[in-house]
């Protein structure tokens, strides 16, 4: 899984004669990238967990919130360091890497670090992380410290197979509902700031190319204002000038590329 399929990094490789390479399983490395990989959205999981619970029960933690953060650049950051290492100064290569899903939630974890809190927007990077750790519990914690245990991996790999596509909808859902209408909203209230909204339009926009989950949501929810804006199916009561600026809006915002295959970081340690 990278935002949705981000990829793991492994501890050891060894290069094949074709250039390709091919990994070896060794024992738990607690200085490797791979555990360091797994700490960060182990941290994202505890802390947006502390986070919550603090939202719910008393005055909101926000260094919780913060430290939640850190742990999406660190797991985040491990992957494209991984994927792409050594750094070029290659033009293609650059384009290649902000085409890569991992860059882009890089970016907006960074951003909403530094920005004032949303909440709202933890919870897609929450339910990744809790699927990244249940994979890494399952292929490296269990067999190398418990590996009688296979009546647990049997039950986190059902969970998985079972939840995985279901999550992976409710966070395109959140992305684009819950987390661009609460940086609208907020605007009003002055609660969140035009950048935000910039930053996160864009984001949303790179993601309508690149998974298809948002890209279905997105389609779905655009038929739906459509029937809702846009002759003959128009309400009656919604002003011209409303269906007009629509109709622009809609026109600007779909001049572009057709959606393109998602860039995945495959490069392995």
């Amino acid at each position: 899984m990278q935002a949705e399929k981000e990829q793991t990094p492994q501890v050891k490789t060894n290069t094949t004669a074709n250039g390709t390479s091919s990994t070896e399983k060794q024992g738990l490395d607690f200085k490797s990238l791979h555990f360091g990989w797994f700490v960060g959205h182990a941290l994202v999981v505890l802390n947006t967990i502390i986070f919550a619970i603090s939202n719910l029960v008393f005055h909101p933690l926000g260094f919780f919130y913060r430290l939640a953060y850190l742990g999406v650049i660190a797991s985040y950051g491990i992957v494209l360091w991984n994927a792409y290492k050594p750094l070029t100064n290659n033009e293609s290569y650059f384009k290649l890497m902000l085409l890569d899903e991992n860059f882009q939630y890089l970016i907006v974890g960074v951003f909403f670090l530094f920005s004032r809190r949303v909440a709202v927007t933890l919870i897609p990077f929450f339910i990744y992380s809790v699927f990244h750790v249940l994979d890494f519990v399952d292929a490296d914690l269990i067999p190398q410290l418990a590996p009688h245990q296979t009546k647990i991996q049997s039950s986190i790999k059902n969970i998985v197979s079972k939840y995985y596509d279901t999550a992976m909808v409710l966070v395109a859902k959140i992305e684009v509902c819950g987390v661009m209408t609460r940086l609208v909203l907020g605007l009003f209230v002055f609660r969140s700031s035009v950048l935000s909204i910039l930053v996160y339009a864009q984001f949303l926009r790179m993601r309508y190319y690149m998974s298809e989950h948002t890209r279905a949501f997105l389609t779905e929810l655009g038929t739906k204002i459509d029937n809702a804006l846009t002759p003959p199916t128009a309400h009656p009561k919604i002003p011209p000038a409303v269906i007009n600026a629509y109709a622009t809006a809609k026109e600007k915002l779909t001049m572009g590329s057709k959606p393109a295959p998602a860039t995945t970081a495959k490069k392995q340690l």
